[in-house]
């Protein structure tokens, strides 16, 4: 049976509309993610089948003109939605660029079909590398979704290029509604596979996100922003474990400020907090990026050094004290908040029976002996 590209046209309008209010409904909670801009996508790619669908009944340059706009703007606006996705400026010039070019070709190609069905095909392979080549920079760590929308993206590619080929070789388009050639069903196949998969891959990669956003917040201490006690210390297992098995040596240490106490008695829990929050920052700012922190218990801070001797270990903690010291936190006021922090540190290969909480056990061992020695000092565990 023969297909009837208004009719399918029709369809793919009607799904597409769907999507975009549905999209647009969920979306009405102001947040930073994709869907406004998916939801943008999709009912511009609605309006382009809607166009294509009214073939034989709507002027020419709704189908010539409007329906390419159509898709451009949709694949603009996908692009947005990714960047969107990945907390990115969104370059609107250069988005608008786009969708402008293929408006100015389709009305000054209307008397020469081959040169616009060309025209047509090169600005939307354009706009399928533009998002190719985003989706690969911007490719989450730990995401899955993102894999999608390049599969999108490099499908409609991959068409529009062999639908070019095709134009190339003089298998033009036809006007005739009830057939398709094989021209027509790579168009087709294109602006089906150009508005949905993307759209799709996008609305998944958005709640894909969320999902990650929420397991992060699990792990980080609300007060300090570090990693929060259960997320140090299943890092400190793991890093045991690594070095055991790799025999390089780990340092273990446990930090606490020295002024807490006094600072409770003389200026209140919002002080202690306020000495905290500085310390953590000041601390997750100077570490290497190998090593971890975090806060364990009330008042302590979990340091991780991997693949640290103790020699390099010390020269880190040194500098980490002496930093404390030139930057003081701020007070009450104008006035500036002077602290100094203490610290325990066990370093080396732990051997088959350490475990975690042994080895963190001696670092506290070894901090309350620096703390019996006066403020701002550090001793290793023997």
């Amino acid at each position: 049976m023969p297909l009837h590209t208004p009719s399918l046209a029709a369809a793919a309008a009607l799904i597409a509309l769907i999507l975009a209010l549905s999209v647009g409904l969920a979306s009405l909670r102001p947040r930073r993610d994709a869907l406004p801009a998916t939801g943008l996508g999709l009912l511009a790619s609605a309006l382009a089948f809607a166009c294509a669908a009214g073939m034989g009944l709507t002027p020419d340059w709704l189908i010539d003109v409007a329906a390419p706009v159509g898709q451009a703007v949709a694949l603009s606006a996908y692009t947005w939605a990714l960047l969107r996705l990945q907390t990115r400026a969104a370059p609107w010039q250069n988005l608008a660029v786009m969708p402008a070019l293929m408006g100015v070709l389709m009305v000054f190609l209307a008397d020469l079909p081959t040169a616009r069905a060309l025209s047509h095909d090169a600005v939307l392979i354009v706009q399928c590398l533009v998002l190719l080549i985003w989706s690969q920079r911007l490719a989450p760590e730990h995401g899955q979704m993102h894999g999608l929308l390049m599969l999108g993206a490099g499908l409609g590619l991959l068409i529009n290029v062999l639908h070019g080929g095709y134009v190339l070789l003089g298998i033009t388009p036809t006007s005739e509604p009830l057939t398709l050639t094989r021209a027509e069903a790579w168009r087709l196949a294109s602006e089906l596979i150009l508005a949905f998969v993307p759209a799709c891959a996008l609305l998944l990669m958005s709640r894909e996100d969320r999902e990650i956003a929420l397991q992060r917040l699990a792990l980080r201490d609300p007060l300090t922003g570090i990693a929060n006690h259960p997320a140090i210390a299943e890092r400190c297992i793991s890093e045991v474990e690594q070095a055991r098995r790799s025999g390089s040596p780990l340092g273990v240490v446990l930090i606490e400020i020295d002024q807490l106490a006094s600072l409770r008695a003389r200026q209140g829990q919002a002080m202690v907090d306020e000495a905290l929050q500085h310390t953590a920052a000041h601390l997750a700012e100077r570490i290497r990026r190998s090593d971890s922190v975090g806060r364990y218990g009330p008042h302590a801070f979990l340091l991780l050094l991997p693949n640290t001797p103790t020699p390099g270990a010390r020269h880190v903690l040194r500098a980490l004290r002496e930093s404390m010291l030139d930057a003081p936190a701020q007070g009450t006021g104008a006035d500036v908040l002077p602290l100094s922090i203490s610290m325990g540190l066990w370093c080396g290969v732990p051997n088959p029976r350490d475990d975690a909480d042994d080895l963190i056990a001696r670092a506290r061992a070894a901090l309350q002996s620096a703390q019996e020695a006066g403020a701002n000092r550090m001793r290793v565990a023997a």
